[in-house]
């Protein structure tokens, strides 16, 4: 039992250190574009350029797991199929040898 908590503690140290690196990620990245040596204009461009891209790569990453996911559904369907075909040549089978 104790080890069953043990391995849920270690998932959730893992789960908040990840979490605290993307916060840093987000926290360091927007400091320095604030503080990097470019007008303001320029700065808000750049940042509006770079919520853009993140946007559509967020995009794109939703539409390919979308797409994996029906891919893996009609795998499970087919394989489905042939487990229910072995089965029930087996039953057929089976009083035969009887």
């Amino acid at each position: 039992m104790k080890l069953k908590k043990h391995k849920t503690r270690n998932r959730m140290g893992a789960g908040n250190v990840m979490t605290g690196l993307l916060v840093g990620s987000v926290v360091g990245a927007t400091v320095g574009w604030l503080t990097a040596p470019a007008s303001g204009a320029e700065t808000r461009r750049r940042l509006k350029g770079e919520a853009a891209s993140a946007r559509e790569k967020a995009k794109t990453a939703a539409g390919n797991f979308e797409t994996q996911a029906r891919e893996l559904m009609e795998e499970v369907r087919d394989n489905a199929g042939q487990v229910e075909e072995s089965v029930a040549r087996r039953r057929k089978a089976a009083p035969a040898n009887s």
